[in-house]
């Protein structure tokens, strides 16, 4: 995928990429519930409730994340009750990290953490070709 191809399409979360998110938001919980459940029976069911509610608001806002690439900025627009838009000027980018665990390959998403002066920003389970695309032309405002 070229830089020309990425400025024409929005980097959104794929559905593979939203079950990893889940995955990973569930797993706390996962851990935590046997000792919930040591305490009695219906406070683990209220933490299950409650934690199953955590993982759904975490999909819904996986659904509504969308990045774009600008000639002169990076445009993240996210959340639903209270949307949210950040822009980082490509010149301030410092630095890239592209991260890619063996769930995230499996998955066919990355995780792009990007930092400029003052702001770090996560990129979430990017799919892999634009997250690549992405960071090769940001690497080349930082040359």
């Amino acid at each position: 995928m070229t830089e020309r191809e990425l400025r024409r399409t929005a980097l959104i979360i794929p559905p593979r990429g939203r079950a990893v998110l889940c995955c990973w938001a569930a797993i706390p919980g996962l851990l935590a519930a046997p000792f919930v459940f040591w305490q009695s029976l219906p406070a683990g069911m209220v933490f299950c409730l409650l934690w199953a509610a955590l993982v759904a608001v975490v999909y819904q806002r996986a659904c509504s994340y969308a990045a774009t690439l600008g000639a002169e900025t990076l445009t993240v627009y996210s959340g639903i009750v209270f949307p949210l838009r950040r822009a980082i000027r490509r010149r301030a980018v410092t630095g890239l990290f592209r991260l890619r665990t063996p769930l995230l390959r499996l998955a066919g998403v990355s995780v792009v953490v990007i930092t400029a002066p003052g702001t770090r920003l996560i990129l979430p389970a990017v799919p892999a070709e634009q997250a690549a695309a992405l960071t090769h032309a940001l690497a080349e405002e930082i040359r």
